[in-house]
């Protein structure tokens, strides 16, 4: 559906050369959810953009529904971006036209006739849940109102795919969460591709498939949503991930720990589906002559599996707990020594 083949960006800037992309290979699936992450400059959006053709790259190719879009005439691209909607940050919406006229423009620019863009309009006002605002204006609006219409807009010519620019980002949590519900039934209704950047690690784990993390303009990693969550591999995923998944010893425990001269043996237990039910600690103390301080856990849900994350101590003989180790790695749980000696 998208994809990214050695794909370069060089922007000039005072007379210094800014690599933006470089060599991005990424292939996005059709009816996908895929999700790019990254700070501030890492090239999110120059990404993004390269798949509209607001940006050219310097090199490489960009192919969108099997098209090269580096090999296509200037009529040729026209066709193919009328296949592609658009979510921004901010909305773009006119504020001198009514909620009606601003998700109607992208069928009068294409001289759709009048009733089928009347139709088309209340159709997508009625999917994005205001069709009672079809006459109001912008500045009438919440923000959360103003990017339903926003999309609803980016629907309009009923495009296969839907890139979205930081679309929550100037939301608060309520209604960042009821846009990507929405963005969710679009993608599983309409069977719509959507393309979406952010720097927010929680938009990913809420409706993406899949996940590629960037920076300087690369791509250091890429994965499903739930191997990316469950086992980062890059310190800036890991960075990210922490964010949303409370996976860190809390700064209290960590200075009770460093109080105790000689504190060690403390791990970092993920249990996955089936096993995060199971009482692992139990078992543990009646098999084994150990202690078991539970430091810190929690519980989450990524793509509808379980995910549990537990820090405990083991306080025992060194043999009693390698011997707990081995019955937990044979138990097919993952187990991490996090602190080996406290200071």
């Amino acid at each position: 559906m998208i994809e990214f083949q050695n794909v370069n960006k060089v922007y000039n800037s005072g007379g210094n050369q800014v690599k933006a992309l470089n060599g991005i290979n990424l292939k996005i699936n059709a009816g996908e959810i895929f999700g790019v992450i990254g700070f501030s400059g890492a090239g999110k959006s120059s990404l993004l953009r390269c798949v509209n053709w607001l940006e050219q790259p310097t090199s490489g190719k960009v192919l969108v529904d099997g098209h090269d879009l580096t090999a296509l005439s200037a009529k040729e691209i026209r066709e193919v971006k009328r296949n592609i909607g658009m979510v921004f940050q901010h909305f773009n919406l006119l504020n001198s036209k009514t909620v009606f006229a601003n998700v109607a423009m992208p069928l009068v620019l294409a001289k759709v006739p009048k009733e089928k863009i009347k139709k088309r309009v209340y159709e997508l006002l009625e999917f994005v849940g205001l069709s009672d605002k079809a006459n109001s204006y912008p500045d009438q609006l919440s923000g959360g109102q103003k990017q339903r219409i926003g999309i609803a807009r980016a629907l309009a010519t009923q495009p296969s795919i839907l890139l979205c620019d930081e679309a929550t980002s100037a939301l608060d949590p309520q209604t960042t969460s009821s846009i990507l519900q929405l963005l969710k039934k679009i993608n599983q209704e309409y069977n719509i591709t959507i393309l979406i950047i952010t720097h927010e690690m929680a938009v990913i784990k809420d409706i993406c498939h899949r996940v590629a993390v960037m920076e300087n303009g690369k791509i250091i990693e890429e994965g499903t949503v739930f191997d990316v969550f469950s086992s980062p591999k890059t310190k800036t995923a890991r960075n990210f991930v922490s964010t949303v998944m409370n996976d860190q010893i809390p700064d209290s425990i960590k200075e009770t720990i460093q109080k105790n001269a000689g504190a060690q043996n403390i791990f970092r237990i993920n249990f996955v589906g089936n096993s995060a039910g199971r009482p692992l600690l139990s078992t543990l103390s009646k098999k084994f002559d150990i202690h078991i301080n539970v430091l810190f856990g929690n519980i989450t849900e990524l793509q509808g599996t379980s995910f549990g994350n537990l820090i405990v101590e083991f306080q025992g003989s060194n043999n009693e707990i390698n011997r707990a180790l081995m019955y937990i790695n044979n138990e097919q749980i993952t187990i991490k020594e996090v602190i080996t000696h406290a200071s």
